[in-house]
């Protein structure tokens, strides 16, 4: 075939696919019950998206090539072994920053980090908190090694064991070693194949790793899972936020080992509202309370400890918040981000509104090190 014919062919089926997208999308009920309100609203630009929009055709592409280690998103999503999904550099150079190692800042950072730390965990205890601790998150790759293709070897990064190894360790919950034995020895993972979380079963080991710094500092509690936990069954869901990035979620299906619970029934009891609006919220899936873009009130009658939980976390607290639920009476929750921004206005102010019992920070570890942890506590 010589060039202008290839030219032509690739022209000819370019058109054809182009003019098949709208039947393809149309076989979607959402997308017609939008292109309805579109066509009444006379919006032409945003219908015309709508009807050519061609993801199903980098779903079919990612749906091949993916099994391949081919990724068609790489910034986002790198592709491992068996299947197995990473996030890419396309948030906070989550691979490069692992391959080049540390920073000449780094250390410098950890240290002052963990300073600030010990004198937030100060004026807490001034404040009437009881126990203040720090659970990391850890990045999947960091767990799960092994299934990174052979290009990726990314252990944690040295400026994360600087902060472990730092004067605020007894703060810090790192269920990183559990995690990590538990993913080699069982059969059961303890992280999503296609997500970039933990499941049910890896939010528990890290619950256990968070019992485990608060004994440490005097703190003894009721506990809703074993230790190390028990697995009570194993169910399934669709793909995650990796396989929806590559346009191939609802292709993919990952087992959810649900933790023995003693006090399950505990977790639908829960009542969820906005704090300040009493806007009442419904939880996911096993009582799983998503990304709080709000600050958050849930009140548990039937939980473990009669206590009251400021929890600042991230998307990784999304699977440990029915345990937390079952083991305290009350959690306070919001972002970490949003309550350290503004000189930790919004943290300050719930601490003293609420008096919580305990402060509970769940951080992602790649932004273990972030500038917001060096924002000080007041000066009273």
């Amino acid at each position: 075939m010589n060039r202008k014919a290839g030219i032509a062919t690739f022209l000819a089926i370019s058109l054809a696919l182009l003019a098949a997208a709208p039947l393809v999308n149309l076989r979607d009920d959402n997308v017609r019950t939008y292109a309805r309100k579109l066509l009444a609203e006379r919006n032409y630009p945003r219908l015309q998206r709508l009807l050519f929009n061609a993801d199903f055709l980098v779903a079919e592409f990612s749906a091949l090539t993916w099994r391949t280690g081919l990724s068609t998103s790489p910034a986002k999503v790198v592709v491992g072994q068996d299947g197995w999904l990473f996030l890419g550099d396309a948030y906070g150079d989550n691979v490069s920053q692992h391959r080049f190692g540390e920073q000449p800042g780094d250390p410098a950072l950890a240290a002052r980090i963990a300073t600030n730390l010990l004198a937030w965990q100060a004026w807490l205890r001034a404040q009437g908190v009881q126990g203040f601790a720090l659970v990391i998150g850890s990045d999947k790759h960091h767990i799960y090694r092994e299934a990174l293709p052979h290009w990726a070897d990314l252990g944690r990064p040295p400026r994360v064991r600087s902060l472990l190894d730092g004067p605020a360790r007894a703060l810090i919950a790192d269920p990183a070693p559990a995690l990590r034995q538990a993913s080699a020895q069982g059969p059961v993972p303890t992280y999503y194949r296609s997500d970039t979380h933990w499941n049910l079963y890896g939010a528990a080991l890290s619950l256990d790793a968070l019992r485990q710094t608060l004994a440490g500092q005097g703190v003894a509690l009721r506990w809703p899972t074993a230790s190390p936990p028990a697995i009570e069954r194993v169910g399934s869901r669709i793909g995650g936020d990796l396989g929806r990035f590559l346009y191939i979620q609802e292709r993919l299906e990952e087992p959810e080992p649900h933790p023995a619970v003693t006090n399950r029934e505990a977790i639908d009891g829960s009542d969820i509202r906005v704090l300040e609006t009493g806007e009442r919220l419904e939880p996911g899936a096993f009582g799983q309370l998503q990304f709080p873009r709000h600050t958050v009130r849930v009140v548990t009658p039937g939980a473990l400890n009669p206590l009251k939980v400021l929890w600042l976390r991230d998307s990784f607290g999304i699977a440990q918040s029915p345990l937390m639920a079952a083991a305290f009476r009350e959690t306070i929750q919001l972002h970490w981000g949003t309550g350290f921004e503004n000189g930790a206005q919004r943290l300050v102010e719930l601490v003293r509104q609420q008096r919580p019992d305990l402060v509970v920070l769940t951080v992602v570890e790649r932004g273990l090190l972030s500038d917001v942890f060096l924002t000080p506590p007041p000066q009273d």
